[in-house]
């Protein structure tokens, strides 16, 4: 069992098996359940809760608080991009305990010298592995070239805030001149998500993680940055819709000029929209104008689970399944960003209702994304009701058994690898 003290730092506990979740589930696991911890991934203490570990007689488990004296706390995991969790870490709340800020906590365990998390790896694209990102001062090269390229440019400026402050890693491969760009746009949304990574009201029980666009780039600023990526970078993406903004189909006249804009000016590159897909009409013009492909996001194909979730203003889940419907007709690729929370997403209930949603919707892909939110939190807010969990491998197989023609993965593919099969 691992644990960690009030100080952060992260032990293990010989003797004591350690235990997971599902749901609100506790769970033991085999080894074979389990990987090492992948490089780039972070280790947290979690305030107010206790770890559990499972007994080796009987199978049950329990709570423990101290050790020689000294307080424990639970230990978790933050996994590196394209991992997917599979169990979250199992604690009990102390009276107290604080909401925690959002993160994605997987469980985690020690064995020897290794730290081991249930988890998977959906995505061999290596476009985010933090391996790549070890380059600050080749980074702030490029950055300040960048600034001198386009000094009027709000948008590269937002951008290098991101890359450095923020050490957002999609912002990073703009200036280093590799896959996948980020062109935020929107400061507004039509959502109040619970999780939103970038607005929370006041009163809310945990921080945005960084502030939010607080422009409008204007269509000549954003053709700009879209075209200079392209011409540099061979399989190139460029996306509307980044965690530093609100929702990009509000600007979408200004986002089809911007399109159209660069597609005068060349021809090649991916150009993506991540969206909630509130505004079918405008998911229509984008299409029109030349975009390539679209992103929309769900924590949930069931209506009842969206819609406490997303808390959407001026549009239904029914607009959403307009969106999703017109992006296939009109034959963009489409994905599917699947919100995954074990024990969530893999309850029968929701698996059912996720391959109904594909039978009505046979996208290109889905994305399977970790939800970054506390995970109690999250389940009392959308009034979950449980049922048994397949599990999330079980699920997985369960896509690609039935929806065999659908990729599984973790970013946005360049239309030069729309036709393969990743999964």
């Amino acid at each position: 069992m691992a644990y960690s003290d009030h100080d952060g730092n992260v032990y293990d506990y010989p003797g004591l098996e350690p235990a997971f979740r599902t749901g609100k589930r506790f769970v033991g696991l085999d080894a074979g359940d389990l990987i090492k911890l992948p490089f780039g991934s972070y280790l947290f203490s979690l305030p107010g809760r206790l770890p559990v570990y499972r007994e080796a007689e009987g199978g049950g488990f329990r709570s423990i608080d101290r050790r020689q004296g000294v307080p424990m706390l639970a230990a978790s995991a933050f996994l590196a991009s394209g991992y997917l969790r599979t169990h979250l870490p199992a604690f009990v709340k102390t009276a107290g305990a604080p909401v925690l800020p959002m993160w994605a906590y997987a469980g985690v365990a020690i064995s020897g010298n290794d730290f081991l998390v249930p988890a998977i790896r959906i995505d061999e694209d290596p476009r985010s592995d933090p391996a790549i990102h070890r380059n600050d001062e080749e980074l702030a090269q490029a950055v300040s070239t960048a600034l001198i390229k386009f000094p009027g440019n709000r948008l590269v400026a937002q951008l290098s805030r991101c890359s450095t402050d923020y050490r957002c890693l999609c912002a990073r491969n703009f200036f280093l001149q590799r896959h996948e760009a980020p062109v935020p746009s929107s400061p507004s949304c039509n959502s109040s998500c619970v999780g939103c990574l970038s607005r929370q009201e006041n009163g809310a029980p945990f921080p945005a993680s960084q502030p939010r666009l607080d422009f409008l780039p204007t269509p000549e600023e954003i053709s700009e940055v879209i075209v200079s990526h392209f011409q540099a970078v061979d399989a190139a993406v460029a996306s509307f819709g980044q965690g530093c903004e609100g929702e990009p189909l509000l600007r979408g006249n200004n986002l089809a000029a911007a399109v159209r804009m660069v597609r005068e000016r060349t021809g090649r590159g991916t150009i993506n929209i991540n969206t909630n897909g509130s505004l079918p009409e405008m998911v229509s013009l984008l299409i029109d104008s030349g975009i390539d492909s679209i992103r929309i996001s769900l924590n949930s194909p069931s209506r009842q689970y969206y819609e406490k979730y997303y808390r959407p203003s001026g549009y239904g889940f029914d607009d959403v399944r307009r969106s999703v419907g017109i992006a296939i007709e009109r034959g963009v690729f489409v994905s599917l960003n699947l919100f995954f929370l074990p024990g969530f997403t893999d309850m029968e209930t929701e698996a059912l209702s996720l391959m109904r949603f594909l039978d009505d919707f046979p996208v290109n892909m889905v994305q399977a994304r970790n939800l970054n939110i506390d995970p109690d939190y999250y389940l009392e807010f959308i009034g979950f009701e449980e049922s048994d969990p397949l599990g999330i491998p079980v699920l997985l197989d369960m896509i690609r058994e039935k929806r065999p023609g659908i990729i599984l993965g973790y970013y946005n593919p360049p239309r030069e690898r729309f036709g393969a099969v990743q999964n």
